[in-house]
């Protein structure tokens, strides 16, 4: 459909004659006529007053779609000139949206499913440490596993007198009364050993590589879900902008 042929359908749909809708627009019935039977082109001042005697904006005529196949004859009108540069500003920022959207939601996808895979944020490995016993404030922390040489004033031998050897047994007893293990587990690594106050003194806990077992989270495998959707949006995204632009 031309602009003329357009501009005739209007006038037919709002009932009017050509000598009234050319009264309305202030133009001669003569050169309405050459318009709708596309000997002329209406200037940008005669296009407004025809577009306003209809009550259609330029916007309603340009976007019907039988009008757009006369763009190449309608683009020498100033107006429409400029509406259709508008238009090709507006659709190229919708298209660089929809495409950054696109491949920050791919980029998204792709961070969060090597998270989940990887568990670098929650870690499976759980971690054993291991306390001997609780430790006095005035004893060194190697109190059970080197008390006879780290604690024990004397030298203890064969050799030694009577004393020693009985000051030796009562501490060797005292802290087999003492040793009692406690385990903690924890899914973040907190060094070879550390300390923890408790009731009496404090508990030193070592770390022991013996057990080292996977406790499955859940919040690793949702990771790689959502990063799956993610990056199956960004894709969408890219063909929709394929589509809709093209």
């Amino acid at each position: 459909m031309t602009l003329g042929e357009k501009l005739k359908q209007l006038r037919q749909e709002k009932g009017l004659s050509q000598p009234e809708l050319a009264t309305e627009a202030g133009i001669e019935q003569s050169y309405l006529s050459k318009l709708e039977n596309d000997k002329s082109l209406p200037s940008n001042d005669i296009l407004r007053k025809i577009l306003a005697a209809f009550q259609v904006s330029l916007a309603d005529l340009m976007s019907d779609e039988l009008v757009q196949k006369d763009m190449l004859r309608l683009k020498q009108i100033p107006d429409v000139e400029q509406y259709l540069a508008q238009q090709s500003q507006n659709q190229f920022i919708k298209r660089r949206n929809l495409l950054l959207a696109a491949s920050i939601c791919m980029v998204i996808a792709v961070t969060l499913f090597y998270t989940g895979k990887s568990k670098l944020l929650f870690n499976e490995h759980v971690y054993q440490y291991e306390s001997l016993g609780v430790i006095y404030d005035n004893e060194p922390d190697s109190m059970f596993t080197r008390w006879s040489i780290d604690y024990f004033p004397h030298r203890y031998n064969d050799n030694a007198s009577e004393q020693i050897k009985q000051e030796y047994q009562k501490l060797k007893l005292e802290i087999a009364r003492r040793y009692h293990k406690e385990y903690q587990l924890t899914s973040n690594y907190l060094g070879e050993q550390y300390r923890q106050q408790v009731d009496g003194g404090r508990r030193v806990y070592k770390y022991t590589d013996t057990v080292d077992f996977v406790q499955a989270r859940s919040i690793n495998g949702w990771f790689q879900i959502f990063g799956v959707l993610l990056f199956s949006i960004g894709i969408m995204g890219f063909v929709l902008e394929r589509r809709l632009f093209k």
